[in-house]
């Protein structure tokens, strides 16, 4: 079996982990006709708290909330530091059905067999020289506390580093397949435990596929014999939710990185547009796939181009009839492309602001803005911009339309 042991990387293994891990698996529900599933979230970090310690105790991988927070320091993020968890994924491009593993997001989806709900978990993979196998296998075997038999590969591996490693390793906490594996149909990889739950999230096995022991205790208790495994190899993943276009980037692997470039994103988006009319922000595009944070981004919308709101200079935009029409507004950006507005606004509504996107006019030429609020007063505008320049980077205009 290709399965690494416990050696460890030492920074990693000298912390010890300040918060309860295994909360369960993440499980989501899925929505017909969308590609979009779960949703970000934002923890504030305690001075004894590292970005791993947060990571394993909301299921996420060591490279995916370092990949998503990329101006944290990774040990010593500090006290209050606001940390994304990247908990919103588009599904892979792959039927929806099993198990489903990506390997560049070094995530693993089980979909239930009503159709109705995704349960996702971080997984480590293989390293570079020991890759983890692409297609599509099944699971032949399940076994509660194996006993593991490295392959001669792995062995003189080890005794290349001055290691000794026994022909078989019994059960207990030296074993690295953790307390459940399951064998797939190339014989040689295995779904697993571990005994180094620190590295769940990272390129650290011999090939096999590495979960938390509380994930593996859920997943196998769910999963029979027969169960299909598609392993994909997708660092930009393409989708909709409603009529809103996402990408989502990661990392390629690293013996991959030679063909990398920004086509296979617009190969993606191609492919997840189709004949549909749509919009979409390539210069966006190219920022997402550039950036590679793992977190899914709206860059276009589908359907044909819709009226919106007029507004004239001097009027105030249309505004839900359930809010408490002010006229203090955060106006963060003016286009003259719906779409470049619409994008923006969706990136908005995704972190929770309230926004209104609506057209005006300057001089013959229609024009499109992106406002948050409405808000009462100055005060409350100026509040909601800074809101949004601490979390979103994006400086905003605090404005009153008069009445």
């Amino acid at each position: 079996m290709k399965c690494r042991s416990v050696s460890a990387l030492a920074l990693l293994g000298a912390w010890a982990w300040s918060l309860s891990a295994g909360l369960g698996a993440t499980t989501l529900s899925l929505q017909p006709g969308s590609d979009l599933v779960g949703e970000l979230r934002h923890v504030e970090a305690r001075h004894e708290h590292t970005l791993i310690d947060i990571a394993r105790s909301h299921q996420v991988g060591f490279e995916a909330i370092r990949n998503a927070n990329p101006d944290l320091n990774t040990w010593i993020p500090g006290e209050g530091a606001r940390v994304l968890l990247p908990l919103q994924f588009v599904l892979p491009d792959a039927p929806r059905r099993d198990i489903v593993i990506n390997l560049p997001e070094m995530r693993l989806y089980y979909f239930s067999a009503d159709g109705k709900q995704v349960m996702s978990y971080p997984v480590s993979i293989g390293r570079m020289d020991w890759d983890t196998p692409l297609g599509t296998l099944k699971i032949t075997e399940k076994r509660e506390n194996p006993t593991w038999t490295p392959p001669r590969s792995v062995r003189e591996s080890y005794a290349a580093q001055g290691k000794s490693l026994p022909a078989v390793v019994p059960p207990g906490p030296d074993n690295p397949l953790g307390e459940f594996a399951m064998r797939l149909s190339r014989p040689s990889y295995l779904i697993h435990g571990t005994n180094w739950s620190t590295g769940i999230g990272m390129r650290a096995t011999h090939g096999c596929i590495r979960m938390d022991n509380n994930d593996i205790r859920t997943l196998y208790g769910r999963v029979p014999v027969g169960t299909s495994v598609n392993i994909v190899n997708q660092p930009f993943k393409a989708g909709w939710k409603g009529d809103v276009l996402y990408l989502e980037a990661h990392p390629p692997l690293e013996e991959f990185k030679a063909d990398h470039s920004i086509t296979p994103a617009i190969q993606r988006i191609m492919a997840a547009v189709g004949e549909k009319p749509a919009r979409v922000d390539w210069t966006r595009v190219r920022e997402v796939a550039e950036a590679a944070t793992g977190v899914p981004q709206p860059v276009g919308y589908r359907g044909e181009l819709t009226a919106l709101p007029e507004l004239r200079l001097g009027q105030r935009p249309a505004v839900a009839p359930e809010a408490d029409a002010g006229d203090w507004f955060v106006q963060m950006g003016s286009f003259s492309e719906v779409d470049r507005a619409r994008v923006l606004s969706a990136r908005l509504e995704q972190e929770g602001f309230p926004v209104n996107v609506s057209q005006f006019s300057k001089g013959e030429r229609p024009m499109y803005r992106v406002l948050l609020g409405p808000v009462q007063d100055r005060a409350a505008a100026t509040d909601l911009g800074e809101q949004v320049a601490r979390r979103m980077l994006i400086e905003g205009m605090v404005i009153q339309l008069p009445r």
